[in-house]
């Protein structure tokens, strides 16, 4: 930690997000009104930026709200599991504020949208939002952050983690107070349409110690919880509930380098059943050692290891051992940005099984084209098993995303985007898994965004 130096609270949170709006007029009306009026009596002029829009794109400034709204098309090849070729309308909306308060820092990303589908699927909603408040108390430093996101499966790619629907070159950010490179989320086990509600709250404490090293604590408790029944299936998906707790101490070397330990307790509990037999839970612990360093001033790297032991609860499973990292590199210049991560840890299972240790690995990047192209690519592959049980059977998913978008800017505020996003999924020894998809899946996208400047918002 940068001495005396403040977190990023602009790394705010989440998959994306997307509320239902039966009509593109309506959402553009709707969107300046979630300003307070008191707010937006003090916007200044806008200041000068990049004269054309390639689409929706996170703000970078303090005291600034970006937004968005996008009507598209999309076809998808065995979406959800649902056989033959389905299409879709889709209007979607996206909002993001950083307030230019020092001492009170504030950040929310909301986004939403639904999807009109033919052929006979279901329609759909999803949405997501993320708020996260900062509070700077001489050497404290306090974070609230709280999420929620309603989907109709699990999340993708992009911002709200549904395919083509045009924020492909978005990438969820993180919440919480962080420093150096953050690696991107591993990806979840995919499953069938299946309508969720996720919610996760979170509190951190840092206290700096000296002017080189620090001290940090959080907690998070989350849920998650399927609201219908799949098609395929009585059962959509395993409620669960999470708790996590962490300490961790970090020492800033020199400019470029730092040091620092961590120990983290997770607890993941499951109501309900997987085809008639209870649930158990699991909870892991791990202890590890990080290390950052910032090679230049565009590209850096972040790594953190150390051993994991997962407690299935069962008398005769007793405490497995594995390995727990996360090794992430990360690039941003002033027209491109690429990010890639390895991870290996123990997850709750995505709704599909009562818990899974992945190990994944992604890599997303984007780039600017005479200012009018936006090029964007995301990939991940993931390896998800058993956490070890005497109540559950072995398995073992093998999860592949790709997504790419082509973004050109039309006029000032205007752009049009056309994307492809495939995903496959193989398994063995699925037979305790619930509403699990397998096989290969296209979506093809193509739309209109109207995005304009960033709106100055307060004194800067």
């Amino acid at each position: 930690m940068m001495k005396r130096s403040r977190p990023n609270f602009r790394r705010i949170s989440n998959r994306g997000v997307k509320l239902a709006a039966p009509r593109m007029a309506a959402l553009f009306m709707l969107l300046p009104l979630t300003i307070p009026a008191t707010i937006v009596a003090q916007a200044l002029p806008a200041a000068s930026a990049s004269p054309n829009s390639t689409g929706f794109c996170l703000p970078s400034a303090s005291g600034t709200l970006q937004y968005a709204v996008t009507a598209s098309q999309s076809m998808a090849s065995n979406y959800f599991g649902n056989a033959g070729v389905n299409s879709s309308t889709n209007l979607s909306g996206d909002l993001a504020f950083i307030t230019n308060s020092e001492l009170y820092p504030f950040n929310t990303v909301f986004s939403g949208g639904r999807a009109w589908s033919s052929s006979g699927q279901s329609s759909y909603n999803f949405f997501n939002l993320a708020l996260t408040q900062g509070i700077h108390l001489q050497r404290w430093t306090l974070v609230l952050s709280d999420s929620v996101n309603y989907l109709p499966g699990t999340a993708s790619s992009g911002l709200s983690g549904v395919p083509g629907v045009g924020d492909l070159g978005v990438n969820p950010v993180q919440a919480g107070a962080t420093s150096g490179p953050v690696a991107p989320s591993s990806q979840g086990v995919l499953s069938g349409f299946s309508t969720r509600v996720s919610n996760s709250s979170g509190l951190s404490i840092a206290r700096a110690l000296t002017g080189k090293t620090s001290m940090s604590t959080s907690g998070t408790y989350a849920i998650t919880r399927f609201l219908n029944s799949s098609t395929k299936t009585t059962n959509p998906g395993l409620n669960n509930d999470s708790e996590s707790f962490s300490l961790g101490l970090n020492h800033r070397i020199d400019a470029r380098n730092s040091l620092g330990g961590n120990y983290s307790y997770s607890r993941n509990t499951f109501s309900g059943t997987s085809f008639g037999v209870p649930t158990p839970g699991f909870s892991s612990q791990s202890a590890s050692m990080q290390y950052s360093h910032q090679l230049t001033r565009k590209f850096g790297i972040n790594a953190s290891a150390g051993p994991q032991w997962n407690d299935s609860g069962a008398p005769s499973s007793g405490k497995a051992l594995s390995l727990f990292a996360n090794v992430s590199a990360s690039y941003s210049g002033e027209f491109s940005q690429a990010n890639m991560a390895f991870t290996r840890s123990s997850s709750s299972g995505s709704g599909v099984v009562g818990g899974a240790i992945s190990d994944s690995i992604s890599f997303s990047t984007s780039r600017t084209l005479d200012r009018v192209w936006l090029c964007a690519l995301t990939a991940a592959y993931t390896q998800s098993s058993q956490v070890p049980s005497a109540a559950s059977l072995p398995f073992t998913f093998y999860t592949t995303v790709l997504g790419v978008q082509v973004s050109r800017s039309i006029v000032r505020s205007l752009s049009a985007y056309a994307s492809y996003t495939l995903q496959n999924q193989t398994n063995e020894g699925t037979t305790a898994a619930v509403n699990l998809f397998s096989g290969l899946s296209n979506v093809a996208g193509f739309g209109i965004t109207y995005s304009p400047m960033a709106t100055h918002l307060g004194h800067s």
